[in-house]
């Protein structure tokens, strides 16, 4: 199976969805483009084979102005989060860490806009950031971008999750440097988990069980 491909065939789907969307986003806005980007380590081999594609390796050394410890690190995964919201269980809170500009932006522009993960696709606002302060995103805009990361979570069962520098370092970091198992003593990624709960509140059911229906043909396709 070639995961990309499927990836790939996620972000069309999300695409087509939010074409309806009526967004202030536009082109040179680039408010919400910080380093606090969480994603798959399948996400991650897109960007490294755009990134190699268009020879773009010198923004990797931009990535190095923000050490590991100045980066936003989650403590569980979506689809973690989901089981444990679930269950009524405690959901640990990641440290407060201050965002930096995403080291991909040049000139207010993404360098990897093709290949740019799902959180970036779903940042999304429906007034100027700029005006606001921070992005207006309707509860169902949130729930189907939910629903997107929980089965791009699932596609890349056995793969890593985690701020997206250090998934780009784990993967892009020559072979004969460090072995991975070094990497991930100083990375801290986790590993991607299956769907236990669809994170879909009650009053979202009907606008988003075709989206899940149309997300569910691709893996059944696969």
């Amino acid at each position: 199976m070639n995961k990309k491909h499927f990836l790939k065939k996620m972000y069309a789907l999300y695409e087509s969805h939010s074409n309806h969307y009526k967004l202030a986003c536009k082109k040179f806005c680039s408010n919400c483009c910080t380093d606090r980007i969480l994603m798959t380590s399948l996400e991650g081999s897109l960007i490294a084979a755009h990134i190699q594609q268009y020879n773009l390796h010198e923004l990797l050394n931009q990535v190095k102005n923000i050490p590991p410890d100045k980066r936003y690190h989650p403590k569980t995964t979506i689809n973690q989060e989901s089981y444990l919201a679930y269950n009524d269980s405690p959901i640990p809170e990641p440290e407060e860490i201050q965002a930096h500009t995403c080291p991909f932006l040049t000139n207010d522009q993404c360098a990897i806009y093709p290949a740019r993960p799902m959180s970036c696709r779903t940042m999304i606002s429906s007034v100027p950031c700029q005006n606001m302060g921070y992005a207006s995103m309707s509860s169902v805009q949130m729930s189907t971008a939910t629903l997107f990361y929980q089965f791009i979570e699932m596609l890349d069962d056995g793969g890593y999750y985690g701020n997206f520098l250090n998934i780009l370092e784990m993967l892009m970091l020559p072979a004969d440097t460090q072995s991975l198992q070094l990497v991930l003593t100083k990375t801290p990624l986790l590993k991607n988990q299956r769907i236990h709960y669809v994170m879909i509140p009650p009053e979202h059911r009907e606008a988003l069980i075709p989206i899940m229906n149309s997300i569910q043909q691709i893996f059944h396709n696969k």
